[in-house]
C-alpha cells in the first residue's frame, strides 16, 4: 500500500478587475501555479468575497466602477477582524496612483501591462511577505500570552509569599522562646531539633524576602537611602554574617580590600544584600575545604570593583547568559544537588542595576566563578528610574 500524495495547499488569489481581459490573461499565466483563483468585476463584490474566503493575495485594479480600488484598499484594512492580506494594486495609466495606493495600504503597485515572468515574481514576493507577517503576529501573540502567564504567576508568589511571611516569623519567635529555656529546659536533643527547625525556617524566611523584594522592585515600589559609608565596615559585617555559615562546609572567606579608607555613596542595605547574596550562592555551589575571596577596589572612572571569587562547580559557557533570569537554575530537576528557587542572582542584578551598576561572570565547569560588580562610588537618583530600561542599556 503506497502512501497518498501529499499535495501542497494552493495560495487563494482574488483578481479585483472590471475588465475581463486582463482577468482572462492573469488566470491563463497562473494557471499551471499552485494558485486557487478567484474573481470580482467591481468593489462591491470583491469586499463580499474577500469576508466570505479571505484571500492570502489580492491583485486590485485601481480603477473600478463604483467604489475605486483606493476605497476598497482602505476598507479591507481597516477591518480588523480580516488577517494581514498583501495587496498589489495595478493599472494602465496614472502618475499619481502609485503614491496614493502605497499611502492607503497597498504592498505593491503594477502598472500594465506586465510580462507573466515579472507578475509571477511579484507574487512571490507577497507570498514571502504574508509569511514573514503571519509568523511576527504569532510570535507577538505567544509572547502577550507569556506576558500574561508571568504577571500571573508573579502575582501568585507574591500573594502566596505575603501569606506565608507572618506565620514563619511566628514559627521562628517561638524557636527563641523554646532555645532560650521560657517554657522549660530542653534536654540535648531537644535543642537540636529545634535549631534544626530554624534553620529550615530562616531559610525559607529568606526565600520569601527575596521573591517579595523582586516582586516590589517590578512593580518600582522598593525605596532608596543613601549614606556615606565605608566598604571595610561592609566587610567586617559579612564576615561576622558569612564565616558561621561558611564554616559549616569548611569553606574559609578571605576578605581582600586595597585601601582600608574606600567610601561610597550608596544604599549600605542594598550593598550588604548583593554581597549577601552572592557569597551565600558561592558557599553554597562550593565544595567542603574550598576558598571564597571577596575583594574591593576603586577603579579610575570613579567607580568600586566587588568581586566574588570562589571554587565552585562553575557554570557552563551556554548557561552563562541565563544565570541572572528569574526562576532559572542549571539543573531544574526535582532530584538535583542544590536547593533554592533561582531568585537570588535576578534580585542581584535589579538590585545591582537600580544602583546604577552593572554585573558580569566569568566561569567554567568545576573551575569556579568570578562575580563582577562595579558600583558608582557616588549614587545618583536618576539612574534608578527605570529597571527595565537601565537592564536593556546593561
Amino acid at each position: 500500500m503506497t502512501e497518498k500524495e501529499i499535495k501542497p495547499v494552493k495560495t487563494k488569489l482574488l483578481i479585483v478587475d472590471d475588465n475581463s481581459n486582463n482577468r482572462a490573461a492573469i488566470s491563463y499565466w497562473l494557471d499551471e501555479e499552485n494558485y486557487e483563483i478567484l474573481h470580482a468585476v467591481d468593489g462591491v463584490s470583491a469586499l463580499k468575497i474577500i469576508e466570505a474566503f479571505v484571500p492570502d493575495i489580492i491583485l486590485l485594479d485601481y480603477h473600478l466602477p463604483g467604489i475605486d480600488g483606493i476605497e476598497v484598499c482602505q476598507k479591507i484594512r481597516a477591518n480588523k477582524k480580516l488577517p494581514f492580506i498583501p495587496i498589489i494594486m495595478t493599472t494602465t495609466y496614472a502618475p499619481e496612483a502609485s503614491i496614493m495606493a502605497l499611502e492607503q495600504g497597498a504592498d505593491e503597485f503594477i502598472v500594465m501591462p506586465i510580462m507573466p515572468t515579472e507578475l509571477k515574481s511579484r507574487l512571490k514576493a507577497m507570498i514571502r511577505l504574508k509569511k514573514t507577517v503571519s509568523e511576527s503576529a504569532d510570535l507577538i501573540r505567544q509572547n502577550k500570552k507569556l506576558q500574561e502567564l508571568d504577571k500571573i504567576k508573579s502575582n501568585f508568589v507574591s500573594k502566596v509569599s505575603h501569606e506565608l511571611k507572618t506565620p514563619l516569623q511566628s514559627v521562628l519567635g517561638y524557636t527563641d522562646i523554646l532555645l532560650e529555656g521560657l517554657q522549660g529546659d530542653l534536654n540535648y536533643q531537644q535543642k537540636l531539633m529545634i535549631k534544626q527547625i530554624r534553620e529550615g525556617g530562616e531559610q525559607l524566611l529568606n526565600l520569601i524576602t527575596q521573591l517579595l523584594d523582586f516582586d516590589n522592585i517590578e512593580k518600582g515600589e522598593f525605596s532608596i537611602t543613601t549614606e556615606v559609608f565605608s566598604v571595610e565596615n561592609i566587610f567586617n559585617y559579612l564576615a561576622q554574617v558569612m564565616n558561621p555559615v561558611a564554616l559549616k562546609k569548611n569553606v574559609k572567606l578571605n576578605f581582600i580590600l586595597e585601601d582600608k579608607n574606600t567610601e561610597i555613596e550608596s544604599d549600605r542595605t542594598i550593598v550588604q544584600r548583593i554581597l549577601l547574596n552572592l557569597i551565600s550562592n558561592s558557599i553554597k555551589f562550593s565544595s567542603d575545604n574550598s576558598k571564597i575571596l571577596i575583594s574591593a577596589k576603586e577603579t579610575e572612572e570613579d567607580m568600586i570593583e566587588l568581586k566574588v571569587i570562589d571554587e565552585g562547580i562553575g557554570i557552563s559557557k551556554s548557561n552563562i547568559a541565563y544565570i541572572f533570569d528569574k526562576f532559572w537554575q542549571e539543573d531544574d530537576s526535582i532530584t538535583r544537588t542544590y536547593g533554592g528557587l533561582g531568585i537570588g542572582l535576578a534580585l542581584v542584578k535589579k538590585l545591582v542595576t537600580i544602583l546604577g551598576g552593572r554585573i558580569s561572570v566569568e566561569s567554567k565547569p568545576n573551575k569556579g566563578s568570578i562575580f563582577k560588580v562595579i558600583l558608582p562610588k557616588e549614587f545618583k537618583s536618576y539612574l534608578s528610574t527605570n529597571v527595565e530600561e537601565l537592564e536593556n542599556v546593561s
